[in-house]
This record gives structure tokens, C-alpha cells and sequence, in this order.
């Protein structure tokens, strides 16, 4: 079902008609598991990020330094800022995967007004905090080997760190409770 500005859309109805959080969750689960069998199979990972640096695209971003946290060096600068890239299986899995997202995303933001665009990409990445904390209870990190005290993030370029926490950890109270 086409989605247009004219519908009187919201990223509610944007995400229950593409699945979103859905596909995310699967398409990263299934990344984690490549990942887990890949080159990288014995790197211990401190970090991960749903990295939205170009609106719709998403990078997923993991950092293996373990003193980045202890030297106040967040955000990191990310050891593989596109893992998609370093590990072409994963980037086939969404490409093939998240086309059909990316791909109505597009049109809706070519068309969208600057309020419905601020609505959208909002939607967008409390979506992906959804789809993190899901990924966090269901265990899905556990396909990778990670450091004891992991840290997870949904960010964007230049965002503010902190704001990005308190939002994340916002939608972990929420979903949690």
C-alpha cells in the first residue's frame, strides 16, 4: 500500500505498513549471527550503533576499543562504522532486506513538508530504539563476543551522546515496565 503526504500519514502507519521495527529486528539479528561466524568471530566488540548517518540509510557501527568509555572518548570513533561494508554478507542481507523500506522512504521524504519530515525522521529513530532494546532482551548480542559492560546506541552525525542515551534508556523504561 503506496503511503503518500496526501494520506494523512504518520510513522505509525509508515512502520505497520512496511513492518519496520520487524525487518529491522530480523535483519539485525541475522547480521549479529553473520557477524558471530565471520573474520571477526573472535573480536571482542564494546559497541554497537544503529548508525543513521544518511537519513534513511542505516550503518550498523560497532567499536572494539575497551578503553574508549574510561578515556571519555564517546562517541567512539567506531573501529567498523559499516560493518555492512566490512562484512558483505551482512550488507547483502540488508540490501536485500531493507530496500523495500529505504525505498518508500525516499519518495515519502521527496514529497514530504519540513514538519512531516521532522515527524518522520523522529518516528524513524525511536523505531530503531525500539528495535534495540529488542534486540538487548531477546539476547541477540550473545551471537557476538562482547565486553562486559557493552554499550548500545542509536545515533546520527553530530548528535549529542548524552541526549541519545537519555532517549534510549527512555524507550528501555517504557518497554520494560
Amino acid at each position: 500500500m503506496p503511503l503518500t503526504p496526501d494520506s494523512q500519514l504518520d510513522w505509525h502507519a509508515f512502520e505497520t505498513a512496511y513492518a519496520v521495527e520487524e525487518t529491522w529486528f530480523k535483519l539485525a539479528s541475522a547480521s549479529l549471527a553473520v557477524l558471530g561466524a565471520s573474520a571477526f568471530k573472535d573480536q571482542v566488540f564494546t559497541a554497537f550503533a544503529f548508525n543513521a548517518v544518511s537519513f534513511p540509510s542505516i550503518s550498523l557501527s560497532f567499536d572494539t576499543d575497551p578503553d574508549n568509555r574510561e578515556r571519555n572518548d564517546y562517541p567512539p570513533d567506531w573501529s567498523n562504522e559499516c560493518m555492512e561494508v566490512d562484512v558483505p554478507e551482512m550488507g547483502q542481507l540488508w540490501e536485500d532486506g531493507h530496500a523495500r523500506i529505504e525505498g518508500a522512504l525516499l519518495e515519502l521524504i521527496d514529497t514530504a513538508d519540513d514538519e512531516l519530515l521532522c515527524a518522520i525522521e523522529e518516528g524513524y529513530l525511536h523505531s530503531l530504539r525500539k528495535t534495540m532494546v529488542r534486540l538487548e532482551t531477546s539476547h541477540a548480542f550473545e551471537q557476538i563476543r562482547t565486553c562486559a559492560r557493552f554499550w548500545t546506541v542509536v545515533t546520527q552525525v553530530d548528535a549529542d551522546t548524552d541526549e541519545e542515551e537519555r532517549l534510549l534508556d527512555q524507550v528501555r523504561r517504557r518497554l520494560l515496565t
